[in-house]
């Protein structure tokens, strides 16, 4: 295998530090050639300069800068200058693990309709209780639950925060990723929109390859480990999760995928929610508050929420009464 193989895309996520971690474990795990194009989305002019230092170290790596941008915007900038069969995209706060590459070629090269090879992703303890890891995303796919003779989508996760062996083996069958680390056939990726999403772009990609006869799988034998909010942030950190999470964006979002597909998904209070409960955390953990504190500020700030701005939630019991969305649901992208 030459350097031609595979192109790496290193992009924040949530966050600005733990970039320097991800490149050095990135080559430290990674026996085969690679390429590596680590996004820059304004990082502070310090880690920049860390960033530059460790790159110049490398001779298949270079720095892009695009401003401050959303994850998915970089996406859209950096996707034609791939030029390697595949690309895995990789954000700057998860950690690849010895051999993670090899289980996802073999699977790619074994199949050319698979357009999306999932490694099981799992989480360290962090913005709430459980083991130290745990499932984060093993598969995926979408359901659809009928309230008042309207359809509502539901992303249903399965596994979700299971003990690493309680996962089954061999290759699953998914209906979409997640970008914390995702391996796609470049050429598969060249053939879809990527809708200029903070929230639900992994749900409408993986919708516009299915509908192209394309398929998306979990490999267990690849595994990526991401930091769910465990460490705590800088300020330059802060900033980047604010800008990537403010409403204008969240909502935009829950409002484009609606004109795409024609379903509103019934947990987009709760994803809003969501939102606020992890920034009540992060500003916690910033004021160096404990991460047993922080989750107990989380815990009161979201019942004070909830109180004055309830979430809109009619089921009980939602996700056990949703069942799978078909794909010929999915008829109505404009």
């Amino acid at each position: 295998m030459d350097n031609s193989a595979i192109t790496v895309v290193i992009t924040p996520r949530d966050r600005y530090s733990g970039i320097i971690s991800c490149i050095r474990n990135l080559y430290l795990c990674t026996e085969h050639p690679f390429v590596l194009k680590v996004i820059d989305l304004d990082y502070p002019t310090s880690l920049r300069k860390q960033i530059v230092k460790e790159l110049e170290q490398r001779d298949n790596a270079e720095l892009l800068s695009y401003g401050l941008i959303s994850p998915i915007q970089a996406m859209q900038k950096v996707r034609p200058l791939i030029d390697t069969p595949y690309v895995m995209f990789l954000d700057n706060d998860s950690n690849v693990t010895p051999n993670w590459l090899p289980p996802l070629l073999e699977i790619a090269n074994s199949d050319s309709s698979i357009a999306v090879i999932n490694p099981v992703t799992l989480e360290k303890e962090g913005v709430d209780k459980g083991a130290e890891l745990r499932n984060h995303l093993f598969t995926n796919a979408v359901h659809t639950i009928d309230y008042q003779g309207e359809d509502y989508l539901i992303e249903h996760k399965s596994f979700r925060r299971s003990l690493p062996e309680e996962l089954p083996q061999g290759i699953q069958d998914s209906e979409m990723f997640e970008l914390h680390g995702v391996l796609f056939r470049t050429k598969a990726l060249l053939d879809i929109e990527l809708p200029d999403m903070v929230i639900r772009e992994h749900i409408d990609i993986g919708i516009q390859l299915r509908q192209k006869g394309y398929k998306i799988v979990t490999q267990p034998d690849s595994v990526v480990i991401f930091d769910n909010l465990g460490t705590r942030m800088a300020w330059y950190d802060m900033k980047f999760f604010f800008f990537r999470w403010h409403p204008k964006y969240t909502e935009a979002s829950s409002r484009l995928f609606e004109q795409r597909w024609g379903y509103r998904f019934y947990s987009e209070q709760a994803m809003y929610l969501w939102v606020f409960r992890r920034k009540v955390f992060l500003f916690s953990r910033w004021i160096y508050i404990p991460v047993n504190g922080a989750n107990m500020a989380v815990r009161i700030a979201t019942k004070l929420r909830s109180f004055i701005k309830p979430v809109w939630d009619p089921i009980k019991g939602v996700e056990e009464k949703a069942s799978p969305a078909p794909l010929s649901m999915f008829s109505k992208a404009k």
